[in-house]
């Protein structure tokens, strides 16, 4: 991996990876799962995007040292995702419901394991991300 990548260019590119969500969201509203991957296709990386706002305000042209060699080790990088407006609408609901008594959710908590495969990305999603950062040379754990 070249030494002048940074870290947006990761982040960034995801928003390519997304596709038309279709009606398969609309059931995320519904029940809190997602019916499939969001990815569609393969990563084309002529279709990147930039994102405003998430670049620390450190990184700047007056910090830059210029680039560092192709083995530097960067330890501890977080890949955040974010997620739909279907899904976000879904863990609200969840969330809203948790504290109403009558509702079917009210008191029903869930494991992190269980938020993450009921409100977060599909393992399909999850593995073409993995797959297209490991192929830029970094380590995914």
């Amino acid at each position: 991996m070249s030494g002048n990548l940074l870290y947006s260019f990761y982040a960034t590119a995801l928003l390519s990876l997304l596709g038309s969500p279709g009606a398969a969201l609309a059931q995320t509203a519904l029940t809190g799962r997602s019916a499939r991957g969001l990815i569609a296709g393969t990563i084309d990386e002529g279709r990147l995007h930039r994102m405003e706002g998430n670049t620390r305000s450190e990184a700047n042209p007056q910090n830059d040292r210029g680039a560092v060699p192709d083995d530097l080790s960067m330890d501890h990088l977080l890949l955040q995702l974010q997620r739909t407006p279907e899904q976000e609408l879904a863990v609200q609901g969840y969330v809203d419901g948790l504290q109403k008594p009558g509702s079917p959710a009210f008191h029903q908590w869930l494991t992190a394991a269980e938020f993450g495969e009921r409100f977060g990305a599909s393992q399909e999603d999850i593995d073409a991300i993995t797959g297209w950062l490991q192929s830029h040379g970094l380590a995914v754990h």
